[in-house]
């Protein structure tokens, strides 16, 4: 990996892990405490675009596991699982397209997939009523739909801005 790449790459984990700690401080109304946007994949797409699907994972678990470090450490059981499913998963849409699913597509797909990977982490990992984790699914994957469309216009700005033949 040539040293221009690997600033980029660090560039982008690093602002990925800010927006990803910002996101969980802001006081922002939402019906679970665990539920939020998830601004700091527009990076993962950023990266995906720019580097492919392996700068991709990397960016969204190095995010993952540094945001747990520096907040919250339980959260990386759930966030670290999911940021790997969800990035392999829009790199592999992205690829199995030709590249002509648009990055609000890829963002919702990684969106839907992230909430799904961290409810079977969930399912799996937690002694709890297991139809209760379950019961959440169709609001989780609705909840992942609108966030997916919000960072995917986000991720679509940034892209455009970074990479113009590309927008």
């Amino acid at each position: 990996m040539d040293t221009r790449k690997m600033v980029r790459l660090s560039l982008l984990v690093a602002v990925a892990t800010v927006l990803s700690i910002l996101e969980n401080q802001l006081p922002i109304p939402r019906p679970f405490p665990w539920l939020k946007l998830g601004l700091a994949n527009a990076i993962t797409l950023v990266a995906l675009m720019m580097y492919g699907t392996r700068a991709a994972v990397t960016v969204a678990c190095m995010r993952a596991l540094l945001a747990g470090l520096f907040g919250a450490f339980f959260m990386l059981l759930f966030s670290l699982p999911a940021a790997a499913v969800s990035s392999l998963s829009m790199g592999f849409l992205h690829r199995i397209s030709g590249r002509r699913l648009s990055v609000i597509g890829l963002s919702v797909s990684g969106a839907v997939i992230h909430n799904l990977t961290q409810l079977l982490v969930a399912y799996f990992a937690l002694n709890l009523n297991r139809s209760s984790i379950m019961a959440l699914a169709p609001f989780l994957i609705l909840a992942a739909v609108l966030a997916g469309v919000i960072t995917g216009l986000l991720a679509r700005y940034l892209i455009r801005r970074v990479m113009p033949e590309q927008g």
